[in-house]
C-alpha cells in the first residue's frame, strides 16, 4: 500500500509540473506588445485604457479576449467603445454574451459599436437582442446599424422587425431596412417593398428596387418599370438592374443613356445593369467598347468585367483601324 502510494504522489507531482509548464509556455507566447497593452488597461488614465484597448484591436491576439470583455464595463465611455470595436475584431464568439448585455449601455457610441461588433462575430445567439434592439432603441444610427447587421446574419428570425423597420419615420432606418430585406431573401417581403418603391425618401426607393430583384419577384416587373422615370439616376439604373434580373430588358434604354453620365458611380451602374439585362445588340456592344475607354480606372474595370459575362468580343484598337 504504501508502494502505491508514493507511486501516486509522484504522479500528482509529474502532473502539476506538466501543468505548470503548459501555463508558463502559453505565457511566454503571448506577444510583449500583448501584454504590454493588456497591462496599459489597467491604468488609472481613462485615455491610457482607450489607447490600449485600440492597440488591442489592432493586434487582434485572443489572448486579450478576458481584458477586453471587462473592458466594456470600464467608467469611460471611450474604453467601451475601443474595447467594443477590438472585441468585433477579434470575431470570437466567446465575447457574445459580454456584447449583448453592453447593447444597454448608456452611451449611443457604444452601443453602435457593440452592434457593430456583434455583426463581425455573426452569433445566431445575437439575432434576437439586435432584433430588441432595432424595435426598442431610442437612437437612431443604433438602429440603423442593427437594421444592417441583421440583414448580414441572414436570419428569417429578423423579417417581422425589418418589416415594421420599413415603415419608420426615419427614412434612413427604412432605406437600410429595404436593403436588409433583400438579403434575407424572403418572398414575403415582396409586398412591402413594391409599396416602398413610392416611398418620398430616394434611398428607400433604391434598395427597395434592388431588393426585389435580388428577391426574384416576377409580380415586382410592373411596379419596377414605373420607376424607370425616377427623378434619381441610380434609381433609375438600380431599377433597370432589377428588372434585368428578373428577366426583363426594359431598362435598356434607361442604362445606354446612363452610359453618358457625368458621374462615375451611376456610369458604373448603368455598365452594371447592361449585364444584368444581357443584350449585346449593337448599341451595347459600342456602349461597352466606349466604357473600356472610360478615363476613369473603375469605370474601366467594371466595363470589362460585363464584356466578358456577355462574352462581347472587344478588339484593341491597332485591329479595328485595320479592319476598316
Amino acid at each position: 500500500m504504501k508502494k502505491k502510494s508514493k507511486w501516486f504522489v509522484v504522479l500528482m507531482a509529474l502532473t502539476i509540473v506538466g501543468s505548470l509548464t503548459f501555463l508558463w509556455a502559453q505565457e511566454e507566447e503571448i506577444m510583449p506588445e500583448v501584454k504590454a497593452a493588456i497591462e496599459k488597461l489597467k491604468s488609472e488614465n481613462p485615455m491610457e485604457r482607450s489607447e490600449a484597448a485600440e492597440i488591442l484591436g489592432r493586434l487582434r491576439d485572443k489572448a486579450s479576449l478576458p481584458a477586453l470583455i471587462g473592458a466594456l464595463k470600464d467608467a469611460d465611455f471611450r474604453v467601451r467603445l475601443n474595447a467594443a470595436d477590438a472585441l468585433g475584431n477579434l470575431r470570437d464568439k466567446s465575447a457574445t454574451p459580454a456584447l449583448i448585455e453592453a447593447l444597454n449601455d448608456d452611451n449611443d457610441g457604444v452601443r453602435i459599436s457593440v452592434v457593430v461588433a456583434l455583426g463581425y462575430i455573426r452569433d445566431k445567439e445575437s439575432v434576437e437582442p439586435l432584433i430588441k434592439t432595432l424595435r426598442k432603441d431610442e437612437n437612431e444610427g443604433v438602429r440603423i446599424s442593427a437594421a444592417q447587421v441583421l440583414g448580414n446574419l441572414r436570419d428569417e428570425r429578423a423579417v417581422p422587425a425589418l418589416l415594421e423597420a420599413l415603415k419608420d419615420p426615419s427614412g434612413r432606418i427604412r432605406a437600410t431596412s429595404a436593403r436588409s430585406l433583400g438579403r434575407l431573401g424572403d418572398a414575403n417581403a415582396g409586398e412591402a417593398l413594391i409599396e416602398a418603391l413610392k416611398d418620398e425618401e430616394v434611398q428607400v426607393r433604391l434598395y427597395a428596387s434592388e431588393s426585389l430583384g435580388d428577391l426574384g419577384l416576377a409580380n415586382a416587373i410592373e411596379p419596377l418599370k414605373e420607376l424607370l422615370n425616377d427623378r434619381d439616376a441610380r434609381t433609375r439604373c438600380a431599377t433597370a438592374s432589377a428588372l434585368g434580373k428578373l428577366g426583363d430588358n426594359s431598362g435598356l434604354d434607361v442604362a445606354l443613356k446612363e452610359l453618358e453620365n457625368k458621374d462615375i458611380r451611376i456610369r458604373t451602374e448603368a455598365i452594371r445593369a447592361l449585364g444584368y439585362i444581357g443584350e449585346t445588340n449593337e448599341s451595347v456592344v459600342n456602349g461597352i467598347k466606349n466604357a473600356l475607354n472610360d478615363k476613369e480606372v473603375s469605370v474601366r474595370r467594371v466595363a470589362e468585367m460585363v464584356a466578358n459575362q456577355l462574352r462581347i468580343e472587344i478588339k484593341p484598337k491597332e485591329e479595328e483601324k485595320k479592319g476598316k
